[in-house]
């Protein structure tokens, strides 16, 4: 999270830069430099809010595996019904986040992805 900070903090230097030197050659006016600056503080904003998010959910998912290996018990959602789903039944696959229903089990080919499951703490 540290280096994406530091990227777009140089990011926006640089543009700062760039806008001080339209304006000193009139290039631009100060009209056009406060626009510019509001604009680019919006996407910051944005692209802020974004990571927030993305963290949360890179979070989740990264328990649930966890939970997985350590042989926990998911209850994941296909379709309309509910598979509890455990390392004697499913493989999980790190590359794609998904569990693949093992070649011995009645779920053999059955592809479900992390983020359709919850850990239920009851188990």
């Amino acid at each position: 999270m540290l280096k994406y900070g530091l990227i777009i903090i140089l990011v926006a230097f640089l543009l700062f830069l760039l806008l001080q030197l339209l304006v000193s050659y009139n290039i631009i006016s100060t009209k056009g430099k406060v626009f510019v600056a509001g604009f680019l503080i919006v996407i910051a904003v944005g692209i802020g809010v974004f990571t927030i998010f993305q963290d949360k959910s890179d979070d989740k998912l990264t328990s649930l595996a966890q939970l997985f290996l350590q042989d926990k018990n998911l209850q994941c959602q296909i379709g309309a019904k509910t598979l509890e789903v455990n390392t004697a039944t499913f493989n999980f696959v790190s590359g794609t986040l998904t569990l693949v229903g093992k070649e011995d089990s009645p779920y053999f080919r059955t592809v479900i992805p992390l983020k359709n499951c919850v850990f239920n703490d009851a188990n």
